[in-house]
């Protein structure tokens, strides 16, 4: 084997120095080299990496969740520091408060389960119309502003109250969570000419009522609010309701 490996380095040397040129070794050359190297594993019982070996580790194995820490769920139906918990009310509170913090809650509150009724970046509420969502204007001290932008089925001033309960409960600083218009609570706009003030139609603000549930139970008597769009049911959501 040292050798074989001499007399491929020594013609090596005699190809460079027959030309003033600098040239790399010809493929005859990588080739020979290659032999040596599987003749030197083969006798020291090593076998070469196969090529799937070489490859770069699969992403997947060091990939980090970016699920969002979200614990609105719990909070809202008072499981908190429970067996059924993984969080408790000391995580509830977070240490700082500013405009980052605000926006993060928000997310959760629209991510958690309960926001998968409430707002159109779910498929099971956009399917049946529901596009609202929520922003931050500004925080300025104790005082949040949001924007409350599309169609909801719940009424306007109950997304914004899950917010602000929610806002209060992770971030006690604030105090006043409101929006930029009054109007922008309202779930009916009247839609008026131009030119002369008169009231041509009102608009429905909300989503559509795409079961009639939401009728039915205003009829009833009952807070549609309160149960939301999509009745609990063994075979899904939007089972309609029969009026009793």
């Amino acid at each position: 084997v040292i050798i074989i490996q001499l007399k491929v380095l020594d013609t090596t040397n005699m190809m460079r120095r027959s030309s003033s040129i600098p040239s790399s070794p010809s493929p005859v050359v990588w080739f020979a080299a290659f032999l040596l190297l599987c003749t030197i594993s083969s006798s020291l019982g090593f076998t070469p990496p196969s090529p799937q070996l070489l490859r770069p580790i699969s992403s997947n194995l060091s990939t980090k969740s970016t699920k969002l820490y979200n614990i609105y769920d719990d909070w809202s139906t008072d499981l908190l520091s429970t067996a059924s918990s993984d969080y408790t009310y000391e995580d509830l509170i977070l240490p700082f408060c500013d405009e980052e913090a605000v926006e993060e809650c928000l997310e959760e509150l629209m991510d958690s389960d309960y926001g998968k009724t409430m707002f159109g970046r779910h498929d099971m509420a956009a399917n049946v119309g529901i596009t609202g969502t929520l922003e931050l204007i500004s925080l300025e001290g104790p005082e949040a502003t949001l924007s409350l932008i599309g169609k909801f089925w719940h009424r306007r001033e109950t997304v914004l109250g899950k917010a602000a309960m929610y806002l209060n409960a992770r971030m006690p600083e604030i105090t006043s969570i409101t929006v930029a218009s009054a109007e922008d609570l309202n779930d009916f706009e009247e839609v008026t000419d131009e030119f002369t003030g008169e009231v041509l139609y009102v608009e429905d603000k909300r989503s559509p009522d795409f079961n009639g549930d939401r009728e039915t139970m205003e009829y009833q008597g009952l807070d549609p609010d309160a149960r939301g769009p999509f009745p609990p049911s063994v075979f899904g959501s939007g089972v309609k309701i029969i009026p009793t």
